[in-house]
């Protein structure tokens, strides 16, 4: 195989590795080759110079090393793959394989991160539009290789690069976006028979929040001949479901005006008339709703994260307990919540406790009637708490 670089650990450090978390810390790396190129490939060692996978190593970065592909014990060799065109080649076949069973939709996310042995690599594709974010410095040196190996697999008429994350300030890498392959226009894409233009560029995240396919097409249960309340809507996305499964009315509310407005276009790409968008802040409009007496069958809570770190998770926690209490006063006795959180570090517990709390304060109780999770093509490694992130809870108020 090709001849790369070496890192070894220090005494213990494999361990976490070798369970199948890809990440290495600066502070577990004892030595480092001489020569090296900094997010270029290495081979990875324990402590007793056994080898323990191949990744690439970033010194910039506080996350210094990330496997793409790590051996199930020491090894004197490494010899999985020949070079790392080849284990690209292998990863990216595995993840699109993976997808090969979502049905209903011409929009799936093909590669997910440390969850498909990718770190530093999204890939979203929206009927005929390929979105690539690129997250670090090491899945940088490595684009022009994926980009080729993704456009002879998934054959797409455009590729657009939205690597515009934070993330990429920590490694070192400045923002990128742009085409890279055919001219970009919004797509439409279908999901559950639903239909929803699609802005890779002005749009959130890459265009679209795939995470919750699964659990928008779970309200039909729930709307059919019911008054349901849309809050966070962003594009529409619950709320045109909502319409397509039978709601006798839907009140759609987003602070984005721009958001707003492409929802209106959903929902005319659909034909549907028994809905209301408004431009509001949510929290705002919940008083509003409150004070006016007005009640609804069905409410549903999609909110930006509330905690980004674990700082924040206190504030992020109270801010929950808030939403639901002001989203209780307007939901009638009997009717349904649907309530979410995108942020990792706040659980389904916390996120259902914060419901129940926010319940009895008004001296009303609850039963949890279902639970939600990321879309199947955001799978979860266990191994990697950090590919669990969004959650959800279906709770009747009694």
């Amino acid at each position: 195989m090709d001849i790369y670089p070496e890192a070894v650990l220090k005494p213990g450090e494999e361990v976490r590795v070798l369970a199948g978390h890809p990440w290495i810390y600066d502070n577990e790396i004892d030595q480092i080759s001489d020569t090296y190129e900094n997010g270029g490939i290495f081979l990875f060692k324990n402590s007793a110079g056994l080898y323990i996978g191949l990744g690439y190593l970033n010194e910039k970065s506080v996350i210094a090393g990330r496997l793409l592909d790590t051996l199930k014990e020491p090894s004197a060799i490494y010899d999985n793959y020949p070079d790392i065109e080849s284990l690209l080649l292998d990863k990216i076949k595995i993840a699109v394989k993976k997808r090969g069973k979502i049905k209903d939709t011409d929009a799936i996310r093909y590669i997910y991160s440390e969850s498909d042995s990718l770190a530093g690599l999204i890939v979203d594709k929206y009927a005929g539009i390929m979105v690539v974010q690129i997250t670090t410095l090491g899945m940088e040196k490595l684009k022009d290789t994926v980009i080729k190996i993704l456009d002879d697999m998934l054959k797409p008429e455009v590729i657009y690069e939205k690597s515009i994350s934070q993330s990429r300030t920590k490694e070192g890498l400045e923002k990128a976006e742009g085409v890279l392959k055919g001219d970009i226009k919004p797509a439409v894409i279908t999901e559950n028979g639903v239909k929803f233009e699609v802005n890779p560029v002005s749009g959130s995240k890459t265009g679209f929040y795939l995470d919750q396919r699964d659990n928008r097409e779970k309200v039909k249960d729930f709307v059919k001949d019911k008054d349901v309340l849309d809050l966070f809507c962003y594009t529409g996305g619950f709320a045109a479901h909502a319409c397509r499964y039978g709601a006798k009315s839907v009140r759609a509310v987003d602070s984005s005006a721009a958001a707003i407005e492409t929802a209106e276009k959903n929902m005319e790409l659909n034909g549907f008339k028994n809905y209301s968008l408004i431009k509001a802040d949510v929290f705002d409009e919940l008083k509003e709703l409150a004070a006016k007496g007005e009640k609804f069958d069905v409410v549903i809570l999609d909110p930006p994260p509330f905690s980004k770190s674990k700082e924040e998770k206190k504030n992020g926690i109270k801010g929950y307990r808030d939403l639901h209490n002001k989203a209780f006063k307007v939901l009638k006795d009997g009717g349904v919540l649907f309530t979410f959180s995108c942020s990792q570090n706040i659980s389904m517990a916390e996120l259902i406790k914060s419901a129940k709390e926010a319940a009895r304060a008004q001296k009303s109780k609850v039963e949890i009637i279902g639970q939600m999770f990321q879309a199947k093509d955001h799978p979860y490694n266990t191994a990697i708490p950090e590919t669990f992130y969004l959650k959800g809870a279906i709770i009747r108020k009694k």
